[in-house]
């Protein structure tokens, strides 16, 4: 796949959909919970349940952000922005602004404010003010000269 060409969205077998499903189900619920550990084996499980090239399955994408959003809630920034990254090139989270949104979140962390704001203000573009209602206020800050 090059750089601007779009995955290809191939279907899962029903059983194989369904085993991912529930395992990034039962990740979310450990998430949830506070047990992102937990919750990073079950997404890394469902991800090991794809046929390669993975970005060429819808799933890839949600298993991915996933595994970004645990990364991030465990404050490990690198590979967050790498699982998000990866999970730009799946076309089922083409123009997520969750997935900008944490990206942005993740770069700011590593590399300070300035730099998450492309991706911060991309999330504000593509997801609006609730986007931003449950996050620390700052990352809305970093961007609010963008906003006007």
């Amino acid at each position: 796949m090059t750089k601007h060409s779009s995955p290809i969205n191939k279907t899962l077998a029903e059983g194989i959909s369904k085993t991912i499903k529930s395992q990034c189900a039962d990740a979310y619920a450990n998430y949830d919970n506070g047990d992102f550990k937990k919750a990073l084996r079950q997404f890394y499980q469902a991800w090991l349940l794809l046929p390669k090239p993975q970005v060429n399955y819808a799933e890839a994408g949600w298993v991915l952000t996933g595994i970004g959003d645990t990364y991030f809630r465990l404050q490990q920034y690198q590979p967050a922005c790498e699982a998000l990254r990866s999970a730009q090139h799946c076309g089922s989270v083409k123009d997520n602004p969750f997935v900008e949104l944490r990206l942005g979140q993740c770069l700011c962390e590593m590399e300070g404010l300035p730099s998450g704001r492309h991706h911060l203000h991309r999330a504000w573009r593509l997801g609006g003010q609730k986007l931003f209602d449950t996050e620390d206020p700052r990352y809305l800050d970093a961007i609010k000269d963008l906003l006007s």
